[in-house]
């Protein structure tokens, strides 16, 4: 081999270690870390909260534990920290690969909208949306477990 062909093959070499430590270092992007969405819930201005904290409690929360494979989604309500007292909603997904399968493009899916309707909480979702400001639901973070 001449030494230009073993300069090749060293600098072919060694961009495919680079290219492989970065795929592999973004995780992130993998599609496996759990996703933690949170949707900041503004009470409509006449809302009463011991109203609102009762339809949390005894329907939306009973209602989605546990209802719909790979997600778990609950109301809560903050006791600590910057925002005493706001409300949240928080959907936790396996994965970024079912939070996307779930909801392609911010709009349920079709199985996904199909699990909703079958178990009636197209209903108990929109009656949250009675409580809450219009774009409420909207006013969202994701965020993916870093591993």
């Amino acid at each position: 081999m001449k030494i230009n062909q073993i300069k090749l093959l060293m600098v072919c070499g060694l961009i495919t270690s680079i290219n492989s430590t970065m795929l592999f270092s973004q995780v992130t992007y993998s599609g496996k870390g759990d996703v933690i969405a949170i949707r900041f819930l503004e009470l409509e201005p006449d809302i009463d909260t011991t109203e609102f904290e009762k339809f949390a409690l005894e329907e939306f929360n009973p209602a989605f534990d546990g209802t719909i494979p790979g997600l778990k989604e609950y109301i809560a309500k903050s006791d600590r920290g910057i925002d005493i007292g706001s409300y949240t909603l928080l959907m936790v997904f396996d994965s970024q690969i079912v939070r996307n399968t779930m909801i392609p493009n911010k709009r349920a899916s079709e199985w996904f909208s199909k699990i909703m309707e079958d178990q009636n909480l197209w209903s108990i979702w929109n009656k949250l949306g009675t409580y809450v400001t219009d774009g409420s639901l909207s006013n969202f973070n994701d965020f993916v477990k870093l591993q």
